[in-house]
């Protein structure tokens, strides 16, 4: 089994879904972790077409990055949303790269470069600035994220949209994803990596 696949159905893991009814397809799931982003377009069972993925870095491993940069430790993901939820979202401006692309393929090596820059210019970072970083670098990514997924679900008009992947534990993106459409959201404890994940993808193979 593909750990992405896993990432697939990490979102039915509830209670309420014991056994996954074919009405669910065609499903849209966003897959956003250290190393991958992608939307993956499910007909049925064991069936992905990415209609999107990532060109350079994936969403992940831009958090990952920019956490050392403002010397977090790793994994960087969870860092920077913690020091996010005390900043202000709106204090820089960051690119959102291929926001209005006709794709919906992603960036997120500029962005990471873009706040490269920053701290350069600054030259000193106190607390209250580093917490103003980490907002809006995560609001950047979160706006890109949810734009391109709503922009897939108006393209294809799936019946379900899910997310999965490790950064599907991020507050941000989820209260955010949650606002605009109605989408399924793993448990937090099965965003990262995790056996119960393949094995659910595991028994539809089989």
């Amino acid at each position: 089994v593909n750990h992405l696949e896993g990432h697939v159905y990490s979102a039915f893991m509830h209670n309420s879904y014991f056994m996954i009814p074919d009405s669910i397809f065609p499903l849209l799931t966003l897959i956003v972790s250290g190393g991958h982003t992608e939307l993956v377009l499910s007909k049925k069972h064991l069936d992905y077409k990415i209609l999107g993925e990532t060109l350079d870095d994936a969403a992940g491993e831009a958090f990952d990055k920019v956490a050392r940069m403002l010397g977090l430790k790793y994994p960087g993901g969870p860092e920077v949303s913690k020091l996010a939820k005390k900043g202000n979202p709106n204090a820089i401006n960051f690119p959102r790269p291929m926001l209005h692309s006709k794709d919906l393929n992603f960036s997120f090596s500029g962005l990471k470069t873009a706040v490269l820059y920053k701290l350069r210019e600054l030259k000193t970072t106190n607390y209250k600035l580093k917490t103003d970083i980490a907002a809006s670098f995560e609001k950047a990514v979160v706006d890109v994220l949810v734009k391109k997924t709503l922009d897939a679900a108006a393209k294809y008009k799936p019946k379900t949209i899910a997310l999965g992947g490790g950064v599907a534990a991020n507050d941000r993106l989820r209260a955010e994803l949650t606002k605009r459409t109605n989408i399924l959201l793993p448990e937090k404890i099965f965003t990262g990596d995790n056996a119960a994940m393949i094995a659910v993808a595991g028994y539809y193979r089989f």
